[in-house]
C-alpha cells in the first residue's frame, strides 16, 4: 500500500515549480470550486489545513471582507515560505500563516465556521485525527469542505507519469506518484467522516479539465512541482533519458489542438459540525 506521507513538499525547489506549474492550472480552479461548496459570508472565521502555498486561503479572503480572518496552516516550511512572500490583499480578510501538522492542529477549539482542505487529507500519516481536528476546531454547525483526488485511473495526465516510471525507473518512484490518488473510496470518506463527529455527510464527485497550453514539453517540466522529481534527476543520466522519452510518448495521446489535456476528478467532503 502506498505511504502517502513520504509525498512531502520539503526541498524548496519542488514548491517553486508548484506555485508556477500546478497552481495555474489546478489547484486555483479547484479552489475555486471548492469555494462555491464552502458558501463563505463576510466576516467568518475560516482555517485552511495544507494551505501549501496559500491559493486556497487567497482566494477565500476577499469573500470574506476586511472583518473576516483565516488562519492558513502547513507542515512544510517551504510552501508557507512561498506563501508568505506573496503580496497582501486589500479589502480582504488578513491571513495568519501557521506552521503545523493536520493533527494535532495548532489552533483552538470551537473557533471556525469553515474549516477548508484542499488535495491534503490523503497525505497525513493519521487521517482520522486529522479528521477529529477539523471537527474540534469548528463551532457548533460550523462547515467542513474537503477535497481528495479520485482513483489514478480517472486523473489520465498521472496515469500517463506512473506508466513512463513504472517503464523506466524503479519501483518507489512509480508507487510514490499514486500518493495523491490514495484514498479515492467515497465510502470510506463518507465513514471516516461520520466517525469523526461529523453530521450530514454529502460526497460530491467532480472533474475539472487540467490543460498545458504549450504541449508536451510543459507538461513533462511540470513534474518538477512533484515530489517525485528529487528521485528522477538522482538516476542515472541513461535512466532518466529513458523515462522522459516514455513520458513524452505516454502524454502524446492527450495532445489537443496542440495542448496537453487531461481531466482530473476529484471527491469533495462536505459536512456539518
Amino acid at each position: 500500500m502506498t505511504d502517502a506521507s513520504k509525498f512531502q513538499f520539503t526541498g524548496p525547489s519542488v514548491p517553486q515549480a508548484y506555485e508556477e506549474f500546478l497552481v495555474p492550472r489546478v489547484f486555483e480552479p479547484w479552489a475555486r470550486l471548492l469555494l462555491d461548496e464552502a458558501k463563505l459570508v463576510q466576516a467568518q472565521v475560516v482555517i485552511d489545513v495544507a494551505t501549501g502555498p496559500g491559493t486556497v486561503a487567497r482566494l477565500a479572503a476577499p469573500m470574506l471582507g476586511p472583518k473576516g480572518r483565516i488562519v492558513a496552516t502547513d507542515i512544510a516550511r517551504p510552501m508557507l515560505d512561498v506563501a508568505r512572500a506573496k503580496p497582501s490583499l486589500t479589502g480582504a480578510a488578513p491571513i495568519e500563516y501557521v506552521e503545523s501538522p493536520a493533527a494535532p492542529l495548532s489552533a483552538p477549539t470551537g473557533a471556525f465556521d469553515v474549516v477548508l482542505c484542499q488535495q491534503g487529507m490523503q497525505f497525513f500519516p493519521d487521517r482520522p485525527s486529522a479528521l477529529r481536528e477539523m471537527r474540534r476546531v469548528l463551532k457548533p454547525g460550523g462547515r467542513a469542505v474537503i477535497a481528495v483526488w479520485a482513483a489514478i485511473e480517472r486523473n489520465p495526465l498521472f496515469v500517463a507519469i506512473h506508466t513512463a516510471l513504472r517503464a523506466t525507473t524503479t519501483p518507489e518512484l512509480a508507487e510514490l506518484i499514486t500518493a495523491p490518488f490514495s484514498w479515492n473510496s467515497t465510502t470510506e470518506l463518507k465513514m471516516a467522516a461520520e466517525e469523526a463527529g461529523f453530521h450530514d455527510v454529502r460526497i460530491l464527485t467532480r472533474s475539472l479539465p487540467m490543460v498545458f497550453e504549450q504541449g508536451v514539453e510543459q507538461a513533462v517540466r511540470s513534474l518538477s512541482a512533484t515530489p517525485v522529481y528529487p528521485g528522477v534527476i538522482a538516476l542515472s543520466q541513461a535512466v532518466q533519458d529513458a523515462f522522459f522519452r516514455r513520458l513524452r510518448s505516454e502524454l502524446t495521446p492527450l495532445i489537443v489542438d496542440g495542448k496537453v489535456i487531461g481531466e482530473m476528478v476529484s471527491n469533495i467532503i462536505v459536512a456539518h459540525a
